[in-house]
């Protein structure tokens, strides 16, 4: 399966998810690749996936220093009920690269026999189709960091698309950003359904006009009331007509008014946050 393993190949994943405050003020590159299961499998059994993924986990991903957070997310509303999310999170556009390198300094370290190593890393790749995507975004400020939990957990990713005015320099500006900002200290930080919140924009991938906002939620009851939560607050600051249409205004500028919807479940087996010790 030429391009199904995502770490035989070395393709590098990270998205959204570091579980620590520093994420609202550093900037990081995050890159979501996003597989499909192999839907000709007979005998796919989830229980062997996720061993087989718990191993590679605990001993790749975890001991990987260029590695700071990783999350595997699975369909839960989509278009494609084949997805799934791998998602890696770095702190400089070249720890992408000493990553890929010392995974596969680990994974001889963790399967000396070669011959073994590329038995693992076979019945690893059988679990998923050739086709892949792969898309890289940059952190913007306004991250609700996520406490780290064993729970799974509900990721609502909201993507919008900036309308790239003609007066202004690329696609936002200190005026959307800190409107933005207004926005997330008054409604989102606030809003105690969310256990966490990611902006970030494209960086590298289909569609440069991308904006993504990842709501994170214990479940799907708790999302719906999030959602309702962030109408009450947001009428409660931009309390009257003019106070909205001034909010309204910038935000009608800077993106297309167009948004898509999707829903995953995270693994929490398969999750490493940027606070945990290296072992």
């Amino acid at each position: 399966m030429k391009t199904a393993n995502h770490f035989l190949k070395g393709i590098t994943i990270l998205l959204f998810l570091i579980a620590t405050s520093t994420f609202s003020q550093e900037q990081f590159y995050v890159n979501v690749t996003t597989m499909h299961w192999n839907m000709n499998l007979d005998d796919f059994s989830m229980h062997e996936w996720k061993a087989v993924e718990l191993e590679y986990h605990q001993k790749v991903t975890m001991k990987n220093e260029y590695i700071l957070s990783a999350t595997v997310l699975q369909h839960h509303f989509t278009d494609d009920s084949s997805e799934i999310l791998f998602v890696t999170t770095y702190n400089s556009w070249s720890a992408i690269e000493e990553a890929t390198k010392r995974n596969k300094e680990l994974e001889k370290e963790a399967w000396p026999d070669e011959q073994v190593r590329k038995a693992f890393l076979r019945n690893q790749a059988k679990f998923y189709a050739h086709e892949h995507s792969d898309e890289i975004y940059k952190t913007i400020p306004g991250a609700k960091g996520l406490e780290e939990t064993g729970l799974p957990l509900i990721y609502y990713v909201r993507t919008s698309y900036f309308a790239y005015p003609e007066d202004v320099d690329g696609a936002i500006s200190d005026e959307f950003i800190s409107m933005l900002n207004e926005y997330n200290e008054v409604v989102t930080d606030k809003n105690e359904y969310y256990k966490a919140y990611y902006p970030q924009v494209h960086f590298y991938g289909a569609d440069r006009t991308e904006f993504l906002e990842v709501f994170v939620t214990e479940t799907l009851a708790e999302l719906e009331k999030g959602l309702a939560m962030q109408g009450k607050l947001f009428r409660a600051h931009w309390n009257g007509e003019e106070r909205e249409n001034e909010y309204n205004k910038v935000m009608d500028k800077y993106l297309t008014g167009i948004h898509g919807d999707r829903i995953f479940s995270s693994v929490p087996e398969l999750y490493k946050g940027i606070s945990e010790p290296e072992e």
